[in-house]
């Protein structure tokens, strides 16, 4: 029959015990601590999206201003389309965009206007002529990139990319109070017969100073059918209105203010834009 262990050895025995959970515990925290921070130093190397949202506004800002007076301009908030990987970390790909309304078969020649205009940094370049249009690009450091491209008779989309980004971009916020644009934008709804169910604004800085600021507006449920009808007395004397074709929408610019009109896509409301540019 075996002896029972004596005070002393239980004693050392539990010691033993005690030191080997001791060094568990240390070497676990001191593994979590080195996990803790190698995840915010890689979190802090990767680009954010604070970091990319101003030179995703910025492009589209100096495509617009190389845009001229040749076009009528909405710009849109900075979203994210679509999601990626950087490393262990999920981010996502931001866009920021701006559509312009030119007269229809005027496109190929702004876009190579715009290519003429825009500073050397963005080392634009135009694509092959398909359908008579050809397709801006050019590129920014950091992966952000940008191209104005045809979406239909005299419809031009700008669009700067980001590269892989963590972060979530901004919602577009409402604008602070009446202004000349909420305005113009409730009178012309007025004249379908709605106002406006949302109203967002949107503001990109512009290098030389100044900003672009669209405020866009959602009507309520409306008939959106022959909006150039409807709409004949909108424009003011001396703004230049846009040719639409046989486009459902209502484009023209007096100065530095762009107004467009047109029938949401379910054809059940009507968007209007009011632009200010820099």
């Amino acid at each position: 029959m075996a002896t029972p262990p004596g005070h002393n050895e239980v004693v050392k025995l539990g010691a033993r015990r005690l030191i080997a959970a001791g060094t568990v515990v240390v070497a676990i925290g001191v593994l979590g601590g080195a996990v803790a921070g190698w995840w915010r130093w890689d979190t802090d190397r990767r680009p954010h999206v604070g970091q990319v949202v101003a030179d995703l506004n910025a492009a589209v800002a100096d495509v617009v201003v190389a845009a001229g007076d040749g076009a009528a301009v909405a710009v849109s908030p900075v979203v994210e389309s679509a999601r990626c990987r950087l490393g262990l970390h999920r981010g996502g790909l931001f866009s920021a965009r701006a559509d312009l309304y030119t007269d229809t078969g005027g496109e190929d020649e702004l876009i190579a206007a715009i290519a003429q205009r825009l500073p050397a940094r963005y080392a634009a370049g135009l694509g092959p002529s398909i359908a008579g249009v050809r397709t801006l690009r050019g590129a920014l450091g950091d992966g952000v990139t940008v191209s104005v491209s045809r979406v239909s008779p005299g419809w031009l989309a700008v669009v700067a990319r980001s590269a892989c980004s963590l972060g979530r971009a901004a919602a577009p916020s409402p604008p602070a109070g009446a202004t000349a644009a909420t305005t113009a934008l409730t009178g012309l709804l007025g004249r379908l017969g709605t106002r406006p169910a949302t109203l967002t604004d949107q503001r990109v800085s512009c290098a030389a100073g100044g900003q672009v600021d669209t405020v866009g507006a959602v009507s309520e449920p409306v008939d959106s059918a022959g909006l150039a009808g409807r709409l004949t007395g909108i424009v003011p004397a001396g703004a230049h209105r846009f040719t639409a074709g046989e486009s459902n929408r209502v484009v023209y610019r007096a100065g530095a203010v762009s107004v467009i009109v047109a029938a949401s896509d379910d054809g059940t409301a009507v968007t209007a834009q009011y632009t200010t540019v820099c």
